[in-house]
C-alpha cells in the first residue's frame, strides 16, 4: 500500500513539474466532448492550411468578412469556394498565418468559449510567437469559430 502511495505522489510530481494540465478543466465533461475534437479539427486546419474544411467551423462574422473581403462587412455569407480563394490570398500575406499552435485552455464565456494557446505566426518578413485567443460559438450543438485575436504577449512552443 505505501508503495502504491509512493508511486502516485511520484506520478503527481512528474506532472506539476512538467506543467501537464488539461487546457479543458475549466469547462464541464459534457463542453469538452463537444469542444475537444472541434478545437483539434480547427488547430490542425490552421495549420496544415486545409481551408476547405475550415469554412465548415468558420464562425461567418461581420469581422471575418471585412478581412477576408477587403472591408465588405455586409456581404453575404461566403461559399466554400469563396472563402478558399480569399484565405489563399489573404493568409501568409495580408494576415499572418498560424505556423504551429498548442492549446493551452479553454474558457467558458457567456455567448460561448474562448480557445487560448501559443501560435508561431508569419507573414511576409514578420514573425512571431505569441498568445492567441479564439473566440468559439456553438450554434445548434456546432462549434463556429471566430477570426484569431493575437496578443503582443509572447509565449513558447
Amino acid at each position: 500500500m505505501k508503495g502504491a502511495f509512493t508511486i502516485l505522489v511520484l506520478v503527481v510530481a512528474v506532472l506539476s513539474a512538467s506543467g501537464a494540465t488539461d487546457a479543458y478543466e475549466l469547462i464541464s465533461a459534457t463542453d469538452k466532448t463537444l469542444l475537444k475534437p472541434q478545437v483539434e479539427r480547427w488547430i490542425r486546419d490552421q495549420v496544415k492550411h486545409d481551408w476547405s474544411d475550415l469554412w465548415e467551423i468558420q464562425d461567418q462574422t461581420r469581422e471575418m468578412k471585412n478581412s477576408l473581403l477587403l472591408g465588405n462587412k455586409d456581404a453575404p455569407d461566403i461559399d466554400r469556394h469563396q472563402y478558399v480563394q480569399a484565405m489563399r490570398a489573404t493568409i501568409g500575406t495580408g494576415y499572418p498565418e498560424i505556423r504551429a499552435f498548442t492549446l493551452s485552455e479553454v474558457d467558458k464565456e457567456p455567448d460561448g468559449f474562448q480557445v487560448v494557446g501559443c501560435a508561431k505566426m508569419r507573414r511576409e518578413e514578420w514573425a512571431q510567437t505569441s498568445i492567441e485567443y479564439i473566440h468559439v460559438r456553438i450554434v445548434n450543438g456546432k462549434a463556429l469559430f471566430g477570426w484569431p485575436d493575437g496578443s503582443p504577449e509572447p509565449c513558447k512552443l
